[in-house]
């Protein structure tokens, strides 16, 4: 069965976003991501793990944000709060936490001199502190940074004092995924790429549908409804902000080989459920701004999500991390298909790390003055217009 949708809907719900091409500088331009590092990365709230990482009190994990400079440390305290800081030491500016993930065992010491910092921050020894001219060491703990948890999701906001609070920012978002508890599943697979684009030719091609039966036309054929000719379409798109949600909608009469169903069943399958609405279809994509990817899939089996994190490391190098959640496998039938379901969807993402990569050779040639979209990519044309406005906006006010 195909489903026949109307055409060229979306740019008639929101002609503010316009239908002409797209500019490639924001994409190729040094000058373009020294600005994002300040007025996109140091101001809006940043996916850096899940609850999955810090799961009890003494937990800790370290994730450094190259595109700003900064290492931050998130720590599950013995009170359930989970704080992060900037991973630096009062004394010499060293790194303090060296490790990316562990439990902490009394205190967290400098290398370098071994001052020591308990699990909220606070200084607890300097050696030969009476040799130092009058400090405080209630003064000098690690420097905290805004740290807030959403169903079970971690996010830190770099901005001294953020305007807006997470949920706050998420707005309508937020109503949608409450009660979702994220963390209630298990993380089955993970993957990084060391992805040689510009961080938003990488999450454009994860942000729309358009490319599914011509790139990953052997391994995803008909997975998505589709239209009389073939062509995928969304079921609802909304805004929110600077965020995103669309939605898409499986193919009911999608018949895929024994092998390839139990892999499907592995990546959708589980017993749990994510107690969140869809919104027209049985895949609903999120776009966090600015960074993260949060794809929910429901499924007959049940439900499941993968997370997309897109890191900028220059205006033409990302880390492409990328985490698989579904529920506990229940017996070894169902690990060897998880195992087996892997092994398949990283040949998904490896065709389009490579699509990545010769997209950012070919905006960089100059070949091309536009970036052209069509009516089922508006979602792209929102975030570039968002990107877009937020630094048109801080150079007015430069």
């Amino acid at each position: 069965m195909k489903t026949d949708f109307s055409n060229r809907k979306w740019a008639a719900r929101y002609p503010e976003l316009g239908q002409g091409p797209i500019s490639p500088i924001p994409a190729i331009s040094p000058e373009f991501f020294e600005k994002e590092r300040q007025v996109i990365f140091r101001q809006h709230w940043l996916n850096v793990c899940s609850l999955i990482d810090l799961p009890e009190p003494g937990d800790f994990f370290v994730r450094d944000i190259k595109v700003v400079g900064a290492s931050i440390l998130l720590v599950h305290g013995k009170d359930g709060i989970i704080r992060g800081f900037h991973n630096v030491c009062s004394h010499r500016g060293n790194k303090v936490v060296w490790e990316r993930k562990g439990k902490l065992r009394g205190m967290f010491v400098c290398q370098l001199h071994c001052w020591s910092y308990d699990a909220e921050g606070k200084l607890r020894a300097v050696p030969d502190e009476e040799n130092f001219y009058d400090i405080d060491k209630t003064e000098l703990g690690l420097t905290p940074v805004s740290t807030e948890v959403f169903e079970g999701l971690v996010f830190v906001n770099l901005a001294k004092d953020p305007e807006q609070s997470l949920v706050e920012s998420l707005g309508e978002i937020a109503t949608s995924l409450k009660e979702a508890a994220f963390d209630r599943f298990e993380r089955t697979n993970s993957y990084v790429f060391d992805d040689h684009s510009n961080w938003k030719v990488a999450l454009d091609a994860q942000n729309e549908s358009y490319h599914i039966p011509f790139q990953h036309r052997y391994l995803m054929k008909d997975m998505i409804a589709s239209n009389s000719k073939g062509m995928t379409r969304l079921q609802d798109v909304g805004f929110f902000g600077p965020h995103s949600r669309v939605s898409a909608e499986l193919n009911p009469d999608y018949a895929p080989s024994p092998l390839a169903g139990m892999l499907m069943g592995a990546v959708i399958g589980g017993d749990e459920g994510l107690r969140i609405p869809m919104h027209g279809g049985m895949v609903d994509t999120y776009l966090l701004f600015p960074n993260f990817h949060l794809i929910v899939m429901r499924g007959p089996a049940g439900d499941s999500f993968v997370t997309y994190n897109y890191w900028p490391e220059a205006v033409d190098r990302t880390s492409w991390e990328v985490h698989v959640y579904a529920s506990p496998a229940r017996n070894a039938a169902e690990r060897v298909a998880q195992e087996m379901s892997a092994t398949r969807f990283r040949a998904i993402l490896d065709e389009d790390a490579g699509s990545h990569e010769a997209v950012q050779v070919g905006l960089a040639s100059g070949a091309k003055s536009g970036i052209l979209l069509q009516d089922e990519e508006i979602q792209i044309r929102h975030f570039h217009r968002t990107v877009e406005d937020l630094i048109a906006q801080a150079r007015e006010h430069a």
